[in-house]
């Protein structure tokens, strides 16, 4: 049988494995240690129930013929005896019912001191017959090695020796006999090793846990850095694939007016005598169109750079959003009318005054309006308008155009957005105008945010808090 096991031991895995899972030892190596070591005396106690508890159940058989024998008229003893697996019993079923943290550390508490005191009770009653003295000795031994204070310990102890005193006196007994007083030595030496090992045992299970602890601890700090690495890894990795897509991007816009200006240039040099003075005016409105577009390019990567690196400072003061907003329509009208483009709206000659910042929310206003422009078809309206609540101002801008499907709406205001929806006069757009508009909106403590709908328009709204 011997060979079977050690075979199967050696050769399958799956068992060394299973035999090691149930192990009271792979309990106490793979498990978290608690904040403090009165819950590490309730974690002990709970792992180690099954030991100290066996006596409970096993310790008082032996005694089952030598009580009627020895004494037939004691009703104390049986009462003691079964009192023994009622209060294992009591616990097994409080473990599993009983909801309090500590109740373990409580069980073990009271089992302890229900043992050891019936124990020298039944001992003192026996009149130290030394087979009594052996099953304490033995039950001493086993107290001694229960994961509990050593307070307990002592305490339960100190009364247990009280009362198997106070019942030999009552009962008189004299030691004077060879085998009570090996039996009284063998009691006594008992007590003192188990006072000592007790205590060796609970100096043990404290170094025992504070390692443990300490242990734990560093590994938690040791994973929680990786986790940072890993998180600042990410970052950088996100920030270098954001860098390496600015650069494209901004390569990419800024190469096609490059080439233009380029191939104009190229055509004053060699034609520039017999170009007509008004085609010559003509080529030079286009540099300007292109240095425009290259000067917007840039100015966009400097603010979203400006704004993401904290360098941004608002001076958030009354502003008159009426006044903005009418300046803002006034500054695009040009635009507008090239493209036969009606913009409706509610303005009136009354003061609206908001918390912003005067130069942020003009740049707030013009990238919506222009991108309200940028997205409109020919002929279409744009609607603005001001809404007030009770605490804020909303600034409105509607158009006519394709619309946002709602599956990109997500991405709408953040950086590089390229949507399927496209301008519709072959303008330029860079993906950082809704950005910007969102940190610069969210910097004066306001919000923005779109309605929109594939073949319905969009609407952009922009809330600021009101000076009431």
């Amino acid at each position: 049988m011997g060979l079977h096991f050690r075979a199967y031991y050696h050769y399958f895995p799956r068992v060394r494995a299973a035999l090691r899972t149930r192990s009271i030892f792979a309990v106490l190596g793979n498990r978290v240690y608690p904040p403090t070591f009165l819950e590490e005396i309730n974690e002990q106690c709970r792992i180690f129930f099954p030991l100290y508890a066996a006596p409970f159940f096993v310790a008082w058989l032996p005694y089952l013929s030598i009580d009627p024998l020895l004494y037939p008229n004691e009703p104390i003893f049986p009462l003691l005896r079964v009192g023994l697996s009622v209060v294992g019993v009591l616990a097994v079923i409080a473990r599993k019912v009983w909801k309090h943290p500590a109740k373990h550390r409580f069980i073990g508490v009271g089992m302890l001191y229900y043992l050891i005191i019936a124990t020298g009770i039944l001992t003192g009653l026996s009149g130290a017959h030394p087979s009594y003295i052996g099953g304490y000795c033995f039950l001493i031994t086993v107290v001694g090695a229960m994961p509990v204070q050593l307070f307990h310990l002592y305490s339960s102890l100190a009364a247990s020796l009280l009362v198997f005193t106070g019942l030999c006196f009552v009962q008189n007994v004299h030691f004077d006999t060879p085998a009570l007083q090996y039996s009284l030595q063998d009691l006594i030496s008992t007590v003192g090793v188990t006072i000592l090992l007790s205590y060796g045992w609970s100096v043990l299970r404290r170094n025992t846990y504070e390692k443990g602890r300490g242990l734990q601890e560093s590994n938690q700090r040791i994973q929680e850095q990786h986790h940072e690495l890993e998180a600042k890894n990410q970052e950088l990795f996100a920030l270098n694939t954001e860098k390496d897509e600015l650069l494209e991007i901004v390569a990419h816009d800024l190469k096609n007016p490059l080439a233009g200006m380029k191939g104009i240039v190229e055509i004053l040099q060699k034609d520039s005598e017999i170009l007509s003075r008004s085609f010559q005016q003509t080529l030079l409105v286009q540099i300007d169109t292109s240095l425009e577009r290259m000067f917007g390019i840039v100015n966009n990567v400097l603010d979203i750079h400006r704004l993401e690196g904290d360098s941004f400072g608002y001076a958030i003061t009354h502003q008159d959003v009426m006044l903005l907003l009418k300046r803002s329509v006034q500054f695009h009208a040009a635009a507008a009318q090239a493209k036969h483009l009606t913009v409706r709206h509610n303005f009136s000659n009354e003061t609206v005054l908001v918390y912003a910042d005067g130069q942020a929310l003009t740049q707030v206003l013009d990238n919506i309006l222009s991108n309200a422009i940028k997205y409109s078809p020919l002929g279409k309206t744009i609607t603005v308008r001001l809404e007030d609540t009770p605490e804020t101002v909303r600034i409105v801008v509607q158009d006519e155009g394709a619309g946002i499907p709602k599956e990109e709406q997500v991405r709408l205001f953040t950086k590089f957005a390229r949507l399927s929806t496209q301008p519709t006069g072959g303008e330029h757009s860079t993906g950082l105008g809704l950005s910007i508009v969102k940190k610069l909106v969210h910097g004066m403590n306001g919000r923005v945010w779109c309605e929109s709908a594939r073949g319905a328009g969009a609407a952009f709204f922009v809330e600021l808090p009101k000076i009431i």
